[in-house]
């Protein structure tokens, strides 16, 4: 991403660096990738990527707006593609999908060129109207992008009296009528509401299970039980009958060649479609041995010389001795157990069983129970592998799933909380079907992909869609949706701080802490985390408000010595004015976390942003002391607090330890790993003073076990934390003490 100053101004544009880059690496995949599905997603995202880059170039998108699209409404769900950037495509248009051309056929519609116009202006007829009224009432419905649900709005809204609203809603869409799908998808069974989610859909577990491939392992395994093994043994058996009290026959039978050709023929074949195993080419293995020698004998006319008797004795003998000679009854054990392993379904055929056990299960739904998926095929237990892939759609109380691992990580946690913050949401209203139909909006509005944006300007919130906005009249904010909000929200933060206690809080996960936060009619200062290669040194207000919250639960504590935040000067400001982007900041705050950061620098990098963003990550302890005071969990969280700070630890030592490739990689992992050593300097915080000299011992052990140069090069981060332990600050710290910070201008210390 480039950054380039608009007259003087010190704003920030993006160039079309990182598009290209993103280009050039789709166009590779597209044209060397040996998974074909793999090079078609490829060709897509050329076609993204080119589009991006092509707008960019004519002026047509404004990469860094909330309106990047030029004559196109924030409203309007975009096609957005890694990083933020639009393609210029609405999701909302495209191609025609099944149900349209369904629609069309029934209608006897066979002009394609204008059938979105002709479809948006027959469900406002009479017929259309009855038909959405239906929908309504049954629920047989799904809204894929929020668009979906703009007519369902109209029709309820005219059945409510609420006409010049649905005119007043119409008049916003006209323009896109010809364009858009205003209409949803019709379905044969009701939505689903309930408090259980998953992780995964039905349609998307379906394509997990087509995607399973034969391991090539078991597959060389698979081969030598059913090609090779017979042909061992009838090589080994055709040696073994020219043995005579323990000495093969140096004149062979007259018949042995004729015996011996067949044998060798089906080899030549087998060497020759069979080539995933190795073992039958090798000349000093015993069937390779055998071979060679039964081709040199057979192009000698079955006679043996004794060089070659003698190879086959020994080599007999040892066959013998390790798991006996065909016919015998070892070895006709371990045929039969070979036999029954056969008998075994390969993943790929498990698959397909599940796949025909999926049938008539709706594709966009969870699975409310997997016993019957998951029974036995052919009498085999199905893999760990395939019942992974259901467990992702199984339909559980989140707890549960994170409980089970199936919800491994913060960012899989903040895709499954839209469904539970959209019923939520939907309480304060008190019709059934608008209910019903508000929070599918809600949750397809969650499944819109963010924007890049720039000038500290905001993601387009869910209100801000006309269709939304003329129901929001019809929404109360009473004592049973606020008290569910707020449940429903410390439910959630606990979860996330005590599953993944060693990972910030990602930006997708507090989307719904921010709507969690208005349902409840809470006032916390939520902060996002902030990109390095887009940040333009302002901060906006909460940033401020947050820090200065935090300093009312951390000063005078561990967290505030260790980190030496000045949170008196912090409670003093209140800056809140004009910058010059014309936005709410605070500079005062700004000009805080610069100093803190060693003071302005002459030139622009994406280090420099970096160490003054941190530095306001830890005024703020990035929302930890804002939610545990806001939501009164430093009850709850005690008993977890050591084992979590101990976590934390552990997590820092790991990332550390590893060796990524790239340098790159290696400075991501130091970054995160200072994230989590933040997070155990909060939870440690929370815990009483006694009990810190004996957590720091406890870290000096554990360090003292790591492997490789490790101790050494954490041990000042440890020195710098003793010291804090010990009443000190971080001002004042020994010169071996360090305080670890995650950015750097310079090769970070922790790297040796």
């Amino acid at each position: 991403m480039d950054r380039k100053d608009r007259g003087g101004e010190g704003g920030v544009e993006v160039g079309t660096q990182y598009p290209l880059w993103q280009l050039a690496k789709a166009i590779r995949t597209s044209e060397t990738h040996p998974d074909a599905k793999a090079r078609a997603r490829a060709e897509d995202k050329v076609r993204a990527w080119t589009e991006t880059f092509s707008g960019m170039l004519r002026g047509a998108l404004s990469i860094g707006s909330r309106a990047p699209v030029r004559e196109v409404p924030t409203w309007a769900t975009l096609e957005v593609v890694k990083g933020g950037f639009a393609t210029g495509r609405l999701l909302a248009e495209g191609e025609l999908q099944p149900h349209e051309y369904a629609l069309l056929e029934r209608l006897g519609i066979h002009d394609v060129d204008g059938a979105r116009a002709a479809l948006n202006a027959w469900y406002l007829g009479d017929t259309g109207l009855e038909e959405l009224r239906r929908m309504l009432q049954t629920g047989c419905y799904r809204i894929q992008v929020p668009e979906e649900g703009a007519l369902l709005v109209v029709a309820w809204l005219l059945d409510h009296g609420e006409g010049d609203r649905a005119r007043a809603l119409l008049d916003d869409l006209a323009p896109f009528l010809p364009r858009l799908r205003f209409y949803p998808v019709p379905h044969t069974k009701p939505q689903s509401v309930g408090t259980l989610v998953h992780v995964r859909n039905v349609a998307d577990t379906r394509e997990a299970l087509t995607k399973v491939r034969r391991r090539e392992s078991l597959e060389r395994q698979r081969e030598s039980a059913q090609v090779w093994t017979p042909l061992y043994d009838r090589l080994v058996a055709l040696w073994a009958e020219t043995v005579r009290e323990g000495e093969p026959l140096c004149q062979l039978p007259a018949d042995f060649a004729s015996r011996a050709r067949p044998l060798l023929s089906d080899i030549q074949t087998a060497l020759a479609a069979h080539p995933l195993c190795a073992w039958p080419r090798k000349p000093q293995l015993n069937f390779g041995r055998l071979h060679d020698i039964l081709k040199a004998v057979v192009a000698a006319g079955s006679r043996v010389d004794p060089g070659q008797s003698q190879r086959v004795r020994y080599t007999l003998v040892h066959i013998d001795r390790a798991r006996g000679l065909p016919g015998s009854a070892r070895t006709q054990a371990l045929r039969d157990s070979q036999r029954r392993q056969l008998e075994r379904p390969d993943r790929v055929s498990f698959a397909q069983a599940v796949l025909r056990r999926l049938e008539g299960i709706p594709g966009d739904e969870g699975l409310d129970s997997l016993e019957a998926l998951t029974a036995p095929v052919d009498g085999f237990p199905v893999p760990a592998s395939i019942e992974r892939k259901l467990q992702l759609a199984l339909n559980a109380p989140v707890e549960t799933l994170v409980e089970g691992g199936v919800i491994g990580s913060s960012e899989t946690l903040a895709r499954v909380v839209p469904q539970l913050s959209s019923q939520v949401r939907a309480l304060g209203i008190t019709e059934p079907s608008l209910r019903t139909l508000y929070a599918s909006l809600y949750a397809a509005f969650r499944r819109r992909r963010s924007l890049l944006l720039l000038n500290l300007e905001s993601q387009v919130r869910l209100e801000e869609l006309p269709w939304v906005r003329a129901v929001d009249a019809h929404r109360t904010s009473g004592l049973k949706e606020t008290t569910r909000a707020r449940q429903t929200l410390e439910q959630l933060v606990l979860l996330a701080l005590t599953s993944f206690p060693e990972v910030i809080l990602p930006n997708k996960l507090l989307q719904e802490v921010h709507a969690l936060l208005k349902g409840a009619e809470l006032s916390v200062p939520v902060v996002d985390e902030l990109a390095a290669d887009i940040f333009m040194g302002d901060f906006a207000e909460k940033f401020l408000k947050a820090a200065q919250q935090a300093g009312t639960l951390l000063e005078g504590t561990l967290y505030e010595r260790y980190y030496d935040i000045p949170f008196a000067r912090l409670r003093a400001m209140n800056d809140g004015k004009r910058s010059r982007h014309d936005k709410n900041t605070s500079q005062g705050f700004a000009a805080l976390c610069i100093e803190r950061a060693g003071g302005p620098t002459r030139e622009w990098s994406v280090a420099a942003n970096g160490r003054v963003i941190e530095q306001a990550q830890i005024l703020t302890t990035h929302n930890l002391a804002t939610l545990v005071q806001g939501l009164e969990l430093r009850t709850p969280l005690e008993p977890h607090l050591d084992s979590l700070a101990r976590r934390c630890f552990t997590r820092v030592c790991e990332l550390l330890e590893l060796q990524p490739p790239h340098f790159h990689g290696r400075l991501r992992n130091v970054k995160n790993a200072a994230y989590a050593w933040r997070q155990m300097v909060f939870f440690l915080s929370l815990r009483p003073e006694e009990t810190h000299s004996d957590f720091v011992e406890w870290m000096g052990e554990t360090l003292s076990k790591r492997r490789g140069d490790l101790p050494r090069r954490l041990g000042s981060a440890v020195v710098g934390l003793r010291h804090a332990v010990r009443g000190g600050r971080m001002g004042n710290a020994p010169p071996q003490a360090r305080c670890f910070l995650g950015w750097t201008v310079e090769r970070h210390w922790v790297l040796g």
